[in-house]
């Protein structure tokens, strides 16, 4: 009996530890409760020269928000490899501005901005590189005043859905291009190629009654 009895009490002190193993403390032994991330903006813009795609963290008053612009050169799809890029955010006629003197990596600044003020702005990205200039302009970004006013607005920063990512940094190696949609007339034959086999239902197997 007095076996059982301390097995059983084993058993409780594990199950105790484990729980409190699922829970983060604090230095003073107090739960500590989890911050929510900041939810990500993402836009793609395309003009004659370049495409853009751009996420960053949800502009918010006081808070730096680092940007991921990801620039393309349309002729045969490949990364801005050197260049500047000044990322400037405009309410009425005033706004700030910084400038990535030159890519992180291959296609892609990271300059910062921390807005003043919350509100309705304008994003505006000048790309200058040796072979290219281009002004790309979004309208219509909120900068909010708090980040719970942001997660309220967009949510919650995204989890994992299953989904299935392509990387820009994966399509500039190969053979790929992307393009914003435009309705155009579809023609009633396509171009293409293949081949030419015999439908399964017109297979027979024969087998010999003998050898």
């Amino acid at each position: 009996m007095r076996y059982v009895i301390l097995i059983i009490t084993v058993i409780l002190a594990s199950c105790q530890a484990k729980d409190e193993d699922d829970h983060a403390h604090g230095a003073n032994g107090e739960h500590e409760v989890e911050i929510a991330e900041i939810p990500t903006v993402k836009a793609t813009v395309w003009t004659d020269k370049t495409e853009l795609f751009v996420e960053y963290p949800a502009l918010v008053v006081g808070a730096t928000s680092r940007f991921a612009a990801h620039f393309t050169i349309m002729d045969k799809h490949q990364p801005v490899r050197e260049g500047t890029l000044t990322v400037s955010l405009i309410k009425g006629e005033m706004g700030i501005r910084n400038t990535a003197v030159a890519p992180d990596s291959p296609g892609i600044f990271k300059p910062s901005l921390q807005p003043k003020e919350a509100g309705n702005h304008q994003l505006v990205f000048e790309l200058k590189t040796p072979s290219v200039t281009d002004r790309i302009v979004i309208d219509h970004v909120t900068v909010f005043a708090s980040l719970e006013e942001a997660t309220k607005a967009l949510g919650s920063a995204e989890a994992d859905d299953g989904s299935i990512t392509f990387l820009k940094e994966q399509a500039w190696k190969i053979d790929f291009q992307t393009a914003k949609v435009v309705e155009k007339e579809i023609y009633e034959t396509i171009p293409t190629s293949g081949r030419w086999k015999v439908s399964p239902s017109d297979y027979q197997t024969l087998i010999p009654p003998c050898s």
